[in-house]
């Protein structure tokens, strides 16, 4: 018994002895923050340097250093090896001081400079092996859009403050990056994916492609404009916008310089700048030659270090349009009025690539290394010779050339045997095919300053289950959210939407079927504004957009939610107060979206009710058209009927849902042969509320989409057995548009006659003052005015911004005289604007407050990565005022 006893204690002293042995290996540095915020000690466990990181705080007093005492009188340098444990002291002063940390071991020491401040010189520069210094900050990530330029010296300051050191990989693909400075999204293996801008076919292709290579040219916020608008008090100010003072509408767009020195001259040698010396956007449009000239900057090269001139534009364009290698994206840089329509027309490329001209007739010479020019067989606009220069994306002449066979086909460039060479805002640092793709940020790129994320990694996933699964485990930062999925994160404070600018709605077709045997007849009773009403009234918006057809969302308006009636203009007509005002008149909370179910059972029992009357016998029996084939049509059209029939009773109300391939389907839509059916009709575009809104709700069959299904404005008669127009067409609205009339006063008067177009004359004449109404007031029907706006040229059409001042807040008291009409007689029943959202972790930070239909959610340069370490302190603006 005491031998075992005996044993047990020699084993306790022994686990004792052999962990004392293990913790004397540890290197301990603690801290003592003398009053200020408190430091975690390091660990190390062999002798080594420590990277300075960010100071303790103490209110009241300004941190000046680190020391190795507690007299604080041996300042701690960060380039002493550490070889045993030490205790750290922080150095406070409440006199002015400029700290230097180099977010390295290296240390700069710090200067006090009494209490009334002073000038600093700029100190030596710090070294860090595999880097290049690139100035002092008083940001910590260095440079961004937010701070462009470091520190000038000498400094004179007059408040304490900590300048940080800017370093830049001296070789970009060299470095692996930690997970916390590394933004990771997801790309379904499905998807093709080849980095080969002569080749691609698909949009993530090109999205990706857009990542490794310079543009000429590119836009970004004007905040000049919008300073001088009032809508900023500096760059990047979004607080008036947050404050709900202005739209994130407001903010314009500039254009820029990127990888061009100018933008494309004329053969007269014109660049058209404004007097200001900027890009002329609007006269852009309108300058025509068939000879432009560009010039690109001296300074852009490959990641190899490969020079880009002239003659790399020329090598890149020839291999698009190789005859030899048939590259899909040829198309691109030649025009055929047969064939390829849109396409740039160079002079002599179509015939080079078919092979019965020689490169010597193509329309593009090198003037010089760093000139070029285009000649086109037609006279082409300033701004379309930027996007001739955009679009020609180019590729490396050694790298290409290897990538071909034998027979100069069939490149491979582009692909994980054959990356492509950058010369954009990254690098390709490994490409495993069907695992992931690496993208470190390049620091030779020429707007590096607009690249915040150091790293982006795409992980090849086989379907979107594995990418919610990576998600949710933290390995990626980003989920594109579908309907499986959206429910989850609704509430997520991460959670981006998107509009995708289209609307969404119950086609309700009151026109007779065109099919001259067994034909579809409607009941009677949809020819009752009540009865319409009610199906208005009765549907579940907001449930149906973020539950059933999820991530959309619900609206009332048969437009999308995001349509303005000029792109610059600062509000979409649904946040006007004109929308607002009608939802008012007819008794709509907006946060309803239309739902008011007691309203919809009065109608629809007074509206079945008056039809029982005539005769006629329940239930009413609708013919609802889909196309069969997709769980997610299923799922709506289900809820479509059940919510209908369990709201109204099934016993008077039956949506009889004919499923048929698409073909079929489309066939009774053209055909007019239903009675229901659920369709996403619109013409993509945010801006024009003055014509989407009458061609959508009153005017489908007029505009071309009767084929799509759209009978409106038209309804059978039984009593003719015909086709008549609908009452709501022929309602009569009244409108104020004095400033209208007085434009088009002063535009005919300032108009050769000649010029003048009838379709003006048409609007002015409806305008004129009569025996009972005065001048400037329109008065007349909703057919009269669709027409107007909508099939006709007026005055509002054509430009990015109100052409006149009033411009807007007319259209919006147009369209609100159209909408109090639509709401009146319901021709269609709004459901969705169709619209995205995106879930980020909470480590993207994304400065953008609010989705542009001009910039999305902002580019890469307003968002920034928490756990990056150089964006612990966010991003310091160097132009708002400094507290």
């Amino acid at each position: 018994m005491m031998k075992k006893v005996f044993s047990i204690i020699t084993l306790f002293v022994l686990l004792l002895t052999l962990g004392a042995c293990g913790d004397s290996k540890k290197i301990r540095v603690t801290f003592e923050s003398n009053g200020g915020s408190s430091i975690g000690a390091i660990i190390l466990s062999e002798p080594k340097e420590i990277a300075e990181f960010d100071d303790p705080v103490k209110e009241g007093y300004f941190f000046t250093g680190w020391f190795t005492d507690k007299e604080l009188t041996k300042p701690f340098n960060f380039a002493t090896k550490i070889s045993e444990s030490i205790k750290l002291y922080a150095g406070w002063t409440q006199q002015v001081a400029v700290r230097f940390n180099t977010k390295t071991s290296a240390s700069v020491p710090t200067v006090v400079l009494g209490n009334d401040g002073g000038t600093v010189n700029k100190p030596a520069d710090p070294q860090r092996s595999g880097y290049r210094f690139g100035g002092w900050f008083y940001g910590k990530p260095g440079l961004t859009t937010y701070e462009p330029a470091p520190v000038e010296f000498p400094l004179t300051v007059t408040k304490s403050t900590t300048l940080y050191a800017y370093w830049e990989p001296i070789n970009s693909k060299a470095v692996t990056y930690s997970k916390g400075e590394t933004y990771t999204s997801t790309l379904q293996s499905s998807s093709a994916l080849i980095l080969n801008p002569l080749v691609y076919q698909w949009s993530h292709e090109d999205t990706l492609i857009d990542m490794l290579v310079t543009p000429l040219y590119s836009t970004e916020v004007d905040w000049d404009k919008a300073i001088e608008e009032g809508v900023a008090d500096y760059y990047g100010d979004f607080s008036k916008i947050l404050a709900a003072e202005y739209s994130i509408e407001a903010l314009d767009y500039r254009n820029i310089k990127v990888g061009a020195a100018k933008y494309p001259v004329d053969s007269k040698g014109d660049e058209h700048l404004t007097p200001d010396g900027t890009y002329d956007r609007e006269g852009a449009t309108k300058f025509k030659d068939k000879e432009w000239t560009i010039e690109i900057r001296p300074d852009l090269k490959f990641e190899d270090g490969t020079p880009i001139t002239a003659h790399t534009f020329e090598y890149s364009l020839k291999q698009y349009l190789d005859p030899n290698q048939g590259n899909y994206r040829a198309t691109i840089f030649y025009k055929n009025p047969e064939t390829n329509k849109n396409g740039y027309p160079v002079l002599g490329a179509e015939e080079y690539l078919k092979g019965t001209g020689s490169w010597d007739d193509v329309g593009f010479e090198v003037i010089s290394d760093y000139v070029f020019k285009v000649t086109f067989f037609e006279e082409v606009t300033q701004s379309a010779a930027v996007g001739f220069g955009n679009s020609l994306r180019l590729v490396h002449p050694t790298e290409y050339a290897k990538s071909l066979d034998n027979n100069g086909r069939n490149s491979k460039y582009g692909t994980p045997t054959n990356p492509y060479i950058s010369y954009g805002s990254y690098i390709i640092k490994s490409w495993d095919a069907n695992q992931k793709l690496v993208f470190n940020k390049n620091y030779d790129y020429v707007a590096k300053e607009t690249i915040n994320y150091k790293c982006q990694v795409i992980e090849i996933v086989p379907d979107l289950a594995k990418a919610y699964e990576l998600f949710k485990d933290g390995v990626t930062n980003v989920l594109g959210l579908t309907n499986d999925y959206y429910a989850e994160f609704a509430e997520d404070p991460n959670l981006y939407k998107s509009w995708d600018g289209y609307p969404q709605y119950l086609v309700i077709n009151t026109a007779k079927s065109k099919l001259a045997e067994n034909a579809n007849v409607h009941p009677t009773i949809m020819n009752d504004p009540r009865f319409r009403q009610a199906l208005f009234y009765g549907f579940n918006r907001n449930y149906f957009a973020d539950f059933v057809y999820a991530p959309n969302t619900a609206t009332t308006l048969p437009i999308p939610l995001d349509t303005k009636a000029y792109i610059q203009d600062p509000l979409f007509y649904s946040q006007s107060p004109n929308h607002l005002a009608v939802l008012a008149k007819h008794g709509i909370a907006p946060e309803t979206n239309g739902y008011i179910p007691e309203r919809a059972i009065a109608l629809f029992n007074d509206a079945y009710n008056d039809w029982l009357a005539e005769g006629n016998t329940g239930p009413v029996t609708l013919k609802v058209i889909a196309a069969s084939g997709s769980t997610l049509v299923e799922k709506m059209m289900a809820y479509v009927k059940n919510s209908l029939e369990e709201l109204f009773g099934s016993d008077r109300i039956v949506l009889n849902i004919v499923w048929a391939d698409q073909t079929t389907t489309s066939a009774a839509q053209a055909n007019w042969d239903f009675d229901i059916a659920l369709s996403s009709i619109g013409f993509g575009a945010s801006y024009g509320v003055q014509w989407q809104f009458p061609a959508i709700s009153f005017m489908g069959a007029l505009v071309g989409a009767a084929q799509l299904g759209l009978s409106q404005p038209y309804q059978y008669d039984p009593e003719t057995d015909s086709n008549v127009y609908a009452p709501y067409f022929e309602e009569e609205l009244e409108v104020d548009l004095m400033a209208t009339y007085e434009y088009l006063i002063d535009l005919k008067a300032q108009t050769d006659p000649e010029d003048w177009m009838d379709d003006y004359q048409y609007f002015l004449d409806a305008l004129e003052a009569t025996e009972d109404k005065p001048a400037g007031i329109y008065r007349g029907t909703v057919a009269d005015m669709g027409e107007i706006l909508a099939m006709r040229y007026n005055p509002y059409d054509g430009t990015a911004a109100q052409p006149f001042p009033g411009a807007t807040s007319e259209i919006w008291k147009i369209v609100a005289e159209f909408e109090d009409i639509f709401l009146e007689y319901v021709p269609l029943i709004p459901t969705v604007t169709r619209s995205s959202a995106t879930v980020y972790k909470p480590n993207v930070k994304i400065l953008w407050t609010h989705y542009s239909s001009a910039f999305g959610w902002g580019s890469q340069r307003y968002r920034y990565l928490t756990t990056d370490p150089d964006f612990s302190q966010g991003l310091y603006n160097s132009f708002a005022p400094r507290a």
